[in-house]
């Protein structure tokens, strides 16, 4: 069921051929490839079961999107097989990629996948956490503080939050997206020349725990658990 690896590898335009139990391996042990293969084998449960299946949920989509904007992913998704079930499971999702494909290849993506793609990667992921930590005033409306300010301009020197400086509301969050996006550019943006916003070394991963984001929301922090993974694998496999 490690195995379970969409190729797309055309796609990303990545080609590793290295074993599939390397490449899993690489990237359960790798804090951000590891929790997006995670939330793969979670989202994607009932492609994977279900081979014939003719529906991709959005969930798996977005876990796919945001597994493969990593390098560990990358190559995960060209791996080589050893038997026929590797080779069966990895042509499951197969399913996915026309919606997988139209997302990538839009220049602006929804702000729930942008979320994705930066919580797949550990740096990023983190400076995403300081943001969400320091910013809730600036979310109610109320004012954009120091802390604040600078948390933004750590996260959009990130390169996997590219994607969140122009992404778009699509309705589905579980947050006000519309309003975080105007308090942002009312509050902070606009009065940024206010604050001295100095560039700060982000912590270690184990000062502050990265999150996952799933359904567009950021669930309870905590880390990667390659124990975790390996269950959710043996629970699919034998289903």
């Amino acid at each position: 069921m490690w195995y379970n690896m969409l190729p797309l590898a055309a796609l990303v335009g990545f080609v590793s051929g290295i074993p599939c139990e390397d490449a899993r391996l690489k990237c359960a042990y790798r804090n951000g490839c590891g929790k997006a293969l995670q939330n793969y084998l979670m989202g994607c449960s009932d492609v994977l079961r279900d081979i014939q299946s003719t529906h991709c949920p959005e969930i798996c989509q977005h876990s796919l999107i945001a597994l493969i904007s990593t390098n560990e992913g990358k190559a995960l998704m060209d791996c080589e097989c050893k038997d026929s079930n590797c080779e069966e499971q990895k042509r499951g999702p197969e399913i996915c990629r026309p919606e997988v494909t139209k997302i990538i290849e839009s220049p602006v993506v929804s702000c729930r996948v942008a979320q994705w793609i930066c919580n797949a990667d550990a740096q990023c992921s983190t400076a995403f956490e300081y943001y969400r930590r320091n910013c809730k005033a600036m979310f109610h409306g109320k004012k954009c503080t120091p802390k604040c300010s600078n948390s933004i301009s750590i996260l959009r020197r990130q390169t996997k939050a590219t994607h969140l400086k122009t992404c778009k509301c699509d309705g589905t969050e579980d947050y006000d997206c519309v309003a975080i996006q105007r308090n942002m550019n009312k509050l902070c943006f606009h009065n940024h020349h206010r604050y001295n916003v100095t560039k700060t070394k982000l912590p270690t991963n184990e000062e502050i725990p990265t999150v996952i984001v799933q359904n567009g929301s950021t669930s309870p922090r905590y880390q990667t658990s390659v124990a975790l993974v390996w269950f959710m694998a043996v629970l699919l496999w034998t289903r």
